[in-house]
């Protein structure tokens, strides 16, 4: 866009984030609209401290009239981006998985990205026929392409991502979508009842180290198209 001032080049934009009220999408919230972007944030709860300068709404991805309602204050808003972020785990053995656990997981993690693309992709297409474009970006995980002892539902439920994710490219390539798959190695947050902050995690990605990629996604020159972006702390072992 030109004319935007390079330390805000999101200046103009409009961006959804599912799944902002603390982590990795609180981060990624405070990050865009840092970098000039208006941000329509939604979550199950209010954040505490306020997202300052995010419109923020509630929101429950695995309910699909919370998604609809959600996307269409975004949509008046006039979102041409969305990161879809929320997430959950559940991890053990897999003779002690339930059903329980695969339904919290793969409903959040896999129908809630389903459901927010699926309710912001016609009006990306509306918007190309304006001559404008729009971006997806998912946030999975490293583990996307591989598994791991006691991480089976965790994992089958981003492999779901990836595939959903890559069959957004596809089907939106069509209509200048551009999508982009953010996949974080281990990373310092609350996620599954962590505690930021521990000794152990001191090596660890921070959320706001994976809002940069996020960011650098979505300022990415109109002429290119980041497909993926995978961040690893340097205490994470190679190929892990």
């Amino acid at each position: 866009m030109s004319g935007v001032p390079a330390d805000r080049p999101l200046a103009g934009r409009v961006i959804a984030v599912p799944g902002a009220s603390r982590g990795i999408g609180r981060a990624s919230a405070l990050g865009l609209h840092a970098a000039g972007a208006q941000v329509v944030a939604g979550a199950r709860q209010m954040p505490e401290p306020a997202l300052h300068g995010s419109g923020l709404a509630l929101l429950d991805v695995t309910d699909e009239a919370s998604v609809q309602a959600f996307a269409r204050r975004a949509i008046e808003a006039g979102a041409d981006s969305l990161v879809n972020n929320a997430g959950v785990g559940v991890f053990g053995p897999l003779e002690t998985a339930t059903v329980e656990d695969y339904r919290r997981v793969f409903d959040t993690n896999v129908l809630g990205t389903l459901l927010a693309t699926r309710h912001f992709l016609p009006a990306f297409r509306e918007r190309h026929a304006r001559g404008v474009s729009s971006h997806l970006v998912n946030v999975t995980s490293d583990v996307s392409t591989r598994t791991f002892a006691h991480g089976a539902i965790y994992a089958a439920s981003k492999h779901a991502q990836r595939a959903l994710t890559q069959t957004a490219a596809h089907e939106g390539q069509h209509f200048g979508l551009r999508v982009t798959e953010i996949r974080p190695g281990m990373t310092d947050t609350h996620f599954n009842a962590s505690t930021p902050g521990t000794p152990e995690r001191a090596g660890h990605l921070r959320a706001h180290d994976v809002a940069q990629a996020v960011l650098y996604a979505l300022a990415a020159p109109a002429h290119g198209r980041v497909d993926e972006v995978v961040v690893h702390p340097t205490v994470q072992p190679v190929g892990y």
